[in-house]
């Protein structure tokens, strides 16, 4: 048993399905269990956010590690509270659908995945 008890969440989506139309801002948001709000804890976890491998890339693409941006994409933004971890892309394409997760660095890792839905701007 880990110091977590059994089967407690850590971490979970806000809403783990996203959809915005091209060219909107798309807000991707995973949150902190409130059984788990030792701060100390949590401050001291290191969250990451993956981008998981789709048709223009060969391997999930770690975008954010805590707050720092790990790609130079103007359009994406990071902030990490101690009740959330959110990843915000403005102007989405239609290339940015996909499976994007959260993860924190416990033993074993605990993830939450968001699938974001990007629907083609209206003519």
């Amino acid at each position: 048993m880990d110091i977590y008890g059994e089967n407690k969440t850590i971490i979970e989506a806000l809403q783990p399905n996203v959809t915005v139309i091209s060219g909107q801002k798309a807000i991707l948001t995973c949150i902190f269990d409130s059984i788990n709000q030792d701060l100390s804890l949590l401050s001291s976890h290191q969250l990451i956010w993956i981008r998981q491998s789709h048709a223009s890339y060969d391997a999930d693409l770690i975008l954010a590690h805590n707050q720092d941006l790990l790609i130079s994409d103007d359009r994406l933004n990071i902030q990490r509270n101690h009740i959330d971890y959110t990843l915000t892309i403005t102007d989405v394409k239609i290339d940015d659908e996909g499976i994007y997760i959260c993860e924190v660095n416990t033993q074993p890792p605990t993830k939450a995945i968001i699938y974001l839905n990007v629907q083609d701007h209206p003519k």
